[in-house]
């Protein structure tokens, strides 16, 4: 198999690679988060109690996602060290083993939220409508598993091999499907019946189809990708249980601290629940608003993590160090310029969302109290790229654990419970969370140990048989 190598790991190229692999995925953030964001809005036209159901299945749908990472880091993390060292066989085979991991997930996710979905979000003691519309949703939307973790995983085989562009287009292209689809299925234009919150859920489920079927023919054909990726016997089931545990080294530990956020996340939905229904709602706005201010840094990172990868996989250790430094001043001042954006424009943004007062109160508050943590989520990303790339995970496993349930959870149920500081208490909460997580991470990064690892991927000498 011949493949372009689309990553120089030239010192001179390091800010041109760094934006030729982070770009397209600061396009699909865009329109992911433009997605959310469409859902909201015309779900919103539904009422405050739509707008509520769909905060609280989207939190534990994304929950659900995050489990994703259990195949992407590793997939990243191992075909880009391919890829540097010139093992265009691994890479192949990585491929097809996240193939099947990802049907593996899906079936077990689906299961999961039709057997126990309707009792997870009982837990919420929301109100009966609230919770049948939350119920429908995330029952259709789910069954999207099917084809999303697939889709996924598969574009991160793209991603690995230094192709953004293809793999991010066609994740752009199936939001884009989404977002067309969302209006005239939720309110039947076009002739077709109106579905409601259940149009919503459906415009996903289709949409996240066809973004399947259109990745799978890219790696099936080898045609589109300017890498040149083409992933024979896909479909085989000669697979390496040695491999397998491999990925599950990488992708465990960056699965759970993956699953850790969404997780604390459906518990602060809970403490937040219990200042009512406005409260939850605006929750839900703030953040899908605050997720556009990880857009550039969420580029960067999967960037990062690539160049990291691929210098580590040809043993140009300098070369890795410099791309960091670069990593993390572009870091820094990109999320700076996102923080006063979001402290200016918080009023507007959530009055454009919401036309309850309280909704709109609570939402510019967590907005504006979240604003410093924006500004160290840049460091923060960019170490935790070096981690993945270099398949290293239990650093930023440990830290999300500590920060989010030995700080997070507790303070917020403090400040907002005993102190009495209602909804300002968790967003205050939050905050000093992630200020704890840079912290730990920060500790772990500065021993280096992933820097020195041996780096080169070699599965002869992990006895897996390459079938």
């Amino acid at each position: 198999m011949n493949m372009k190598q689309l990553v120089s790991l030239e010192k001179e190229k390091i800010y041109r690679d760094l934006w030729h692999l982070s770009w397209p995925v600061m396009m699909f953030m865009i329109f992911q988060t433009s997605l959310e964001l469409v859902d909201f809005f015309w779900v919103g036209m539904l009422g405050t109690d739509a707008l509520a159901a769909l905060s609280l299945s989207h939190n534990i749908f994304w929950m659900l996602f995050t489990l994703s990472q259990l195949i992407t880091v590793s997939t990243l993390s191992l075909t880009s060290r391919y890829r540097g060292s010139g093992d265009l066989e691994g890479v192949q085979l990585v491929a097809r083993h996240t193939f099947w991991m990802a049907v593996i997930m899906s079936a077990v996710v689906i299961t999961f939220i039709f057997t126990l979905g309707d009792y997870v979000l009982s837990l919420y003691h929301v109100n009966p409508e609230v919770h049948r519309q939350a119920l429908i949703y995330l029952q259709v939307a789910g069954t999207s598993f099917l084809f999303l973790y697939g889709a996924i995983g598969l574009a991160f085989s793209l991603q690995g091999v230094g192709d953004s562009f293809t793999s991010m287009g066609i994740l752009v292209f199936t939001n884009i499907i989404n977002i067309v689809l969302d209006p005239i299925l939720i309110f039947g234009l076009l002739g077709l019946p109106a579905m409601g919150i259940l149009g919503a859920a459906t415009a996903s489920l289709l949409a996240r189809a066809a973004g399947f079927c259109l990745i799978l023919y890219v790696v099936l054909s080898g045609k589109i990708s300017p890498s040149g990726l083409k992933i024979s016997g896909l479909f085989s089931l000669r697979l390496s249980a040695d491999l397998f545990k491999r990925m599950l080294r990488i992708g465990l530990p960056a699965s759970l601290q993956g699953m850790t956020r969404p997780i604390t996340g459906a518990v602060m939905m809970w403490i937040v629940a219990l200042f009512g229904t406005e409260a939850v709602a605006a929750f839900g706005i703030g953040l899908r608003l605050l997720s556009f201010c990880f857009i550039l840094i969420a580029g960067l990172n999967m960037g990062t993590a690539t160049m990291v990868g691929q210098s580590l996989g040809a043993r140009l250790r300098d070369l890795t160090e410099e791309v960091i430094g670069k990593a993390m001043r572009l870091a820094l001042t990109i999320q700076s310029i996102m923080a006063v954006i979001a402290f200016i424009a918080a009023p507007v943004i959530m009055g454009a969302f919401a036309d309850d007062p309280r909704v709109i109160d609570m939402g510019i508050a967590y907005i504006r109290l979240v604003v410093p943590a924006l500004v160290i989520m840049g460091p923060l990303h960019v170490i935790a790229a070096v981690f993945k790339g270099a398949g290293h995970t239990v650093p930023h496993m440990v830290s999300a654990l500590v920060a989010n349930w030995l700080v997070k959870i507790p303070l917020a149920l403090l400040l907002s419970i005993h102190l009495n500081m209602d909804t300002n208490g968790v967003w205050l909460a939050i905050t000093i969370s992630i200020f704890a997580e840079l912290g730990i991470l920060l500790l772990w990064f500065r021993r280096r140990e992933w820097l020195y690892r041996d780096i080169r991927v070699q599965l002869r000498d992990e006895a897996v048989v390459r079938v």
